[in-house]
């Protein structure tokens, strides 16, 4: 018997893994809900286990007991005259039954709508954030590129922790390749790389009097920050949107020459030159 993981909707950590006789104990005790997501591994997506009705039945049992009657011939014929009356003269609708049973009845159709444009978010998050992550690496590395190359020639490697800005471009710079690799167990420390991208802007943008930096690393903080959170297709589009233009303007900002002065006066003191 398969073992599942699963999680909520509004939340990217997952639990488990759980068989069956798990999920129908945490069912019984509220714990999961048609809306839990579990993991379907031939899929390779995350689906309510109101879209499965199989494993749906197997986790949320129907408690009423079924009695059976017998009826004569006369006795179902009558009541077969009394149900083609009630319904119009049209009989059981097998169309509604089969659609129940494949889990696209009107209940469930919002369900299914909602999974969808996740999963459409979810597949355009890490690559976009990838680019973000990019340009943000390009922006903080550029302006320092003479500071790399003096490092280099001199072999004190170690003095790069001199220059916070560089670290935290090279920091990006790994980030953007996780995410174009779709590791997705890095999005909780990308919101918060998301925030710093917003405090260094202003910072920066104030030291240099700038208002355009401040302008762009607003938008390319809170960018980020949302891309990692959305749970629509829609919402994904408006943060990534707003995450590459923020971050690309920075770039460009960098490519211009406009953080001049500004690392070699945040250059710090921890590694003394031999």
């Amino acid at each position: 018997m398969p073992d599942y993981y699963i999680r909520t909707p509004d939340h990217e950590s997952s639990r488990g893994p759980f068989d069956i006789e798990k999920l129908l104990t945490l069912a019984e005790a509220s714990q999961v809900n048609e809306n839990t997501l579990y993991y379907d591994e031939e899929k390779e997506e995350w689906i309510p286990f109101a879209l499965n009705p199989e494993l749906f039945a197997q986790i949320f049992p129907k408690r009423e007991k079924l009695s059976l009657k017998t009826v004569n011939a006369q006795d179902a014929a009558a009541t077969e005259d009394d149900e083609r009356d009630a319904s119009g003269g049209e009989g059981i609708d097998v169309e509604h039954m089969l659609a129940a049973a494949e889990g696209v009845t009107e209940e469930t159709k919002h369900l299914k709508k909602r999974a969808k444009s996740f999963d459409k978010a979810a597949s355009l998050a890490t690559n976009g954030i990838g680019i973000a992550f990019l340009l943000s690496a390009f922006s903080l590395i550029f302006p320092q590129f003479e500071i790399i190359k003096l490092l280099y020639e001199e072999g004190t490697y170690t003095q790069i922790l001199n220059h916070p800005f560089l670290i935290v471009g090279i920091f990006d710079l790994f980030m953007a390749l996780f995410l174009f690799l779709a590791i997705t167990e890095i999005f909780p420390l990308l919101r918060t790389r998301g925030m710093l991208t917003l405090g260094f802007g202003l910072y920066v943008g104030w030291a240099v009097g700038d208002p355009t930096i401040m302008l762009a690393s607003a938008v390319g903080g809170f960018g980020i920050f949302f891309a990692t959170i959305a749970q629509s297709y829609s919402t994904m589009i408006i943060a990534l949107v707003c995450s590459i233009l923020g971050n690309g303007s920075l770039a460009f900002l960098a490519f211009q020459g406009r953080f001049a002065g500004f690392f070699d006066l945040a250059k710090l003191s921890i590694i003394q030159a031999n």
